[in-house]
Formats: structure tokens, sequence, C-alpha cells
């Protein structure tokens, strides 16, 4: 059974999402942003349901997004990455290179 707190985290993980999305979506239809994400996927995204993420509908699922960060070299690796941290922080980890070279 869910709580009143339990239910607030989950509408600001959707805010989140939500936010994550419409960044990196910039002006985009959500079919242009779609294509992009699903050129490399093996199981790719309808339109519908990254506009139910946008609009906080749903939530993505962990085992979605991570074809796409393994899949990809670019912006669509960090989208997925950035979804993923608000998904699973306690698995998210920084990567060391980026870390160790903005401490040089």
């Amino acid at each position: 059974m869910y709580n009143i707190q339990m239910m607030n985290n989950i509408e600001v993980l959707k805010q989140s999402i939500s936010l994550i999305i419409t960044r990196y979506r910039g002006e985009k239809s959500l079919r242009e942003f779609a294509d992009d994400l699903n050129s490399k996927i093996y199981d790719p995204l309808s339109y519908q349901t990254i506009s139910d993420w946008e609009n906080g509908k749903y939530l993505p699922r962990y085992r979605t997004i991570l074809p796409i960060a393994l899949q990809y070299d670019d912006w669509r690796r960090q989208f997925a990455l950035d979804i993923l941290k608000e998904l699973k922080p306690e698995l998210y980890k920084p990567d060391q290179l980026n870390v160790n070279s903005q401490n040089s």
C-alpha cells in the first residue's frame, strides 16, 4: 500500500524525468525524438511511450532505458544516464574519467 510520501516521491520522480525529456527533445517532434533514440536499439520506443513519460503518465523502466545508454556514445547516452540516475540513484556512479579530468 502506498503512503502519501511514496506517492509524492513518485510524482517528483515523474516531474524530473519529464524535465529531462523536454530538455533533450528540444524542438524535435516526439516522432523525431523517438526515431533518434531507436536507430540502434533492438526494442524500439514508440513516440506515445515517450509522450507518456514526458507528460508524467508513466515512468520509464530501467530495462527500457539501459540499452540506449549501452548502444550510443553521444547525447543519447547522456540522456539515458540522466534518466537512469533518477530511476536508480543507488546504482548511478559518475564517469570516473570525467570526474578525474575536472579535478585536474
